[in-house]
């Protein structure tokens, strides 16, 4: 789509959807999204490659493509979420979402360093993003800088509308850490490597680069990595489980140390990504794609 239709396209979607209520918002995803898998073989395709890897080599691909139709949906929900944020008060934030393992958030930030919350592109980061900030805990972010600029400026005034903080993974991330010595969160996918800075490791049983962002900065300031991941319910409310803080020992070998604690958070999204393919929502190959043989839309 070009980059000027794109934004304006975003924006009446955006001033139209935005003010729908959930039933008739999430009515209307659901038959777009089915649509959208239809009339997008790249996406399809690309979803399906994706999918593949969770359900391994033995999948049979009505089982994938049942998948990438609920993905695709999922896609669709997500974006109602996000043109209905800034509309939704902080009690209506709190009343979607049923949260598991509260006292987890509070263990790790009593230890004063603030705290890496690690999560995935799953069901739906969109409204769980905007928790801490319900119990009065800022929080900031790294977010892909898409272009046009235009676009991004828009959707990051939505993501941000109830006070939570991005910084384009463009720029330096010197504000990640001013957060955690402030004692707050920040929060940092792990399951893309949208740099193409961090590490080869297998994941889900096939190699490819993930980002490692996340330990550096945990190797550097001793601050608790904590697992999020928020799923989508039949309902329109969300789970989230919040895991207790990983135990990454440190032995002065940094290097070897991140190596060893990218293999305990690749076990723990591969577990979450596992129980909930179709809200797995990577719109990008995770690994590299081989269009002439098990990638096909």
């Amino acid at each position: 789509m070009p980059s000027n239709l794109a934004y304006i396209t975003y924006r009446i979607l955006g001033g139209v959807t935005g003010r729908l209520p959930p039933v008739a918002g999430y009515w209307l995803a659901s038959r777009v999204g089915r649509l959208m898998y239809h009339l997008s073989p790249g996406l399809r395709r690309t979803v399906g490659h994706n999918i593949r890897h969770v359900l391994g080599p033995d999948a049979q691909e009505e089982q994938v493509q049942a998948l990438v139709r609920q993905a695709c949906v999922h896609m669709i929900k997500g974006h109602f979420d996000l043109f209905r944020l800034r509309r939704l008060t902080r009690e209506q934030i709190r009343a979607m979402l049923h949260i598991e393992g509260e006292e987890n958030l509070d263990q790790a930030l009593a230890q004063g360093r603030g705290a890496i919350v690690i999560s995935a592109h799953l069901g739906n980061v969109e409204i769980a993003m905007q928790l801490p900030l319900i119990y009065g805990v800022p929080m900031t972010a790294a977010i892909q800088h898409i272009q046009p600029e235009r676009l991004f400026r828009y959707v990051l005034s939505l993501r941000q509308s109830h006070g939570l903080r991005f910084i384009p993974s463009d720029e330096p991330m010197i504000g990640l850490f001013r957060a955690l010595k402030r004692g707050e969160l920040i929060c940092l996918p792990c399951d893309r490597d949208i740099a193409d800075s961090g590490r080869v490791i297998d994941f889900f049983g096939s190699p490819t680069r993930l980002s490692d962002g996340a330990l550096w900065v945990a190797q550097r300031t001793r601050a608790p990595v904590i697992p999020a991941f928020a799923t989508c319910l039949a309902d329109g409310t969300f789970a989230l489980q919040i895991e207790p803080a990983l135990h990454l020992p440190h032995t002065g070998d940094r290097e070897a140390d991140v190596a060893a604690w990218m293999k305990i958070v690749v076990a723990v999204m591969e577990r979450h990504i596992a129980m909930h393919p179709e809200q797995w929502l990577v719109a990008a190959p995770v690994w590299p794609m081989d269009t002439s043989s098990t990638d096909r839309g």
